[in-house]
């Protein structure tokens, strides 16, 4: 799941609003001196655009400014002004141009590095294709945060309890942005280590425990515990870092697919959700039962493997039982194969054992009418020998013509049963045509 490029102004404009009272900012610019004015005119020209209190004015006055005195030695306090100003009226596009402008004089600018670091990955539009170079630039920009946040000194006059908060703060920002350069990139290892150092930061945001559920989602196979646990916190999060309404129902009808397909029912969601909001990371031993651990779907499992391998023992029987039926072309190797015994004995005699069957053989003996038994001479070598039979016909009504002995005749019966050795077939229900 992916959400939808852009989040609210009102979102972006409150935390920015926010940012912009850190002491980190002050305290990463310049102290200016008196020499640095050309004349009175330029120091009462920039001295009029910190006074503005009209946001619109206070960028027109620094662009007359910027245009007065191009060389001038606290151009990048203007632009600081301006940055200012435009985050008041929260135009996000002129931030970002501007906050990049910054960057041009000034790489280490911490203002605009954060400013960047927390506006692009609200913003950017990564299905368009020139989100790429966007996306690296973000790269460095939260790299190079994470280095001058490191080198900062605490101001003075700001208590170390201020210090430290304001600078895990900042830092939450620049991992979060380094975390969701990886997640567009698919490196979703380096990108779950990135958000994970985020959320330890700041435990209470929304967004970073939506990118940091995706990416231990996102790979083959998902990581479903963690990932399931933070996509859980992001939802359960309220107040200004909280996902705003329609994208927290997004991510909330991901989980519920996400939780059902691999535990096979919603059951203990709600529970894992509202465990998901009192911590922000899972216990050790915390675990969404997968569907293939329950009782209940290795009992399914073992049924439907049993029922495959009945119906594949099925399928061979009726293969071996329809290469015998084939091979039945004659009396003498249905003889043959009932008295080889075996499997393809047993078979042989499913197959024939009450089954009606036409046949040829020669009377054995003189058979008077009104007799209801014949006795015949089915198989070759049998009939060669003379005065033996191995097949018994019983006849369905008696006989109404005599038949001669050593007469062929053609007749058809139910077979009934067989004794192997010497051979002898019975045969019911029997007709003389």
């Amino acid at each position: 799941m992916r959400m939808e490029s852009g989040l609210p102004n009102v979102m972006i404009a409150a935390v920015l609003a926010i940012a912009m009272g850190s002491g980190l900012f002050a305290l990463a610019a310049q102290a200016q001196e008196a020499s640095v004015w050309k004349d009175r005119a330029e120091y009462d020209a920039y001295t009029a655009i910190e006074g503005a209190t009209d946001h619109n004015q206070k960028v027109q006055l620094a662009d007359k400014y910027l245009a007065d005195y191009p060389e001038s030695k606290v151009a990048e306090r203007v632009y600081a002004l301006k940055l200012q100003a435009y985050q008041a009226l929260n135009n996000s596009p002129k931030i970002e141009e501007t906050a990049a402008k910054l960057l041009e004089m000034n790489p280490k600018n911490f203002q605009a590095l954060y400013l960047l670091s927390f506006l692009i990955p609200r913003t950017i539009n990564v299905q368009d294709a020139s989100s790429a170079g966007k996306l690296d630039a973000l790269a460095g920009y939260a790299q190079r945060g994470l280095t001058e946040l490191g080198a900062l000194a605490m101001p003075q006059g700001m208590a170390a309890e201020q210090f430290e908060q304001q600078k895990k703060q900042s830092g939450a920002v620049f991992h979060q942005s380094a975390g969701f350069v990886a997640l567009q990139k698919k490196d979703y290892a380096k990108a779950a280590e990135s958000l994970r150092q985020s959320a330890e930061l700041n435990p209470n945001d929304g967004l970073t425990y939506y990118w940091l559920g995706s990416a231990r989602l996102s790979p083959k196979p998902p990581q479903y515990d963690p990932g399931i646990w933070a996509m859980a916190r992001a939802i359960s999060i309220t107040g200004q870092n909280a996902l705003p309404g329609p994208v927290q129902q997004q991510v909330r009808d991901y989980l519920t697919k996400v939780y059902e397909a691999h535990h096979g029912s919603t059951n203990g969601l709600d529970q894992v959700i509202a465990q998901a909001s009192r911590a922000p990371f899972p216990p050790a031993d915390f675990h969404v039962q997968a569907l293939e651990e329950t009782a209940e779907y290795k009992a399914e499992q073992e049924a439907l493997r049993a029922e495959e391998a009945r119906l594949e023992a099925l399928r061979l029987e009726q293969e071996r039982k329809q290469k015998v039926l084939e091979e039945l072309t004659t009396f003498d190797v249905i003889v043959k194969n009932l008295q080889g015994g075996g499997q393809k004995g047993d078979d042989t005699w499913e197959i024939l054992h009450g089954q009606a069957l036409p046949l040829a053989g020669r009377v054995v003996e003189l058979t008077a009418v009104g007799s209801r038994t014949v006795l015949l001479a089915v198989s070759p070598a049998v009939a060669a020998r003379g005065g033996e039979h191995d097949l018994e016909l019983n006849l369905s009504a008696p006989l109404a013509e005599p038949l001669r002995k050593n007469q062929d005749i053609q007749f058809e019966g139910k077979i009934d049963s067989f004794a192997p050795r010497p051979f002898l077939m019975k045969m019911t229900e029997g007709k003389v045509k």
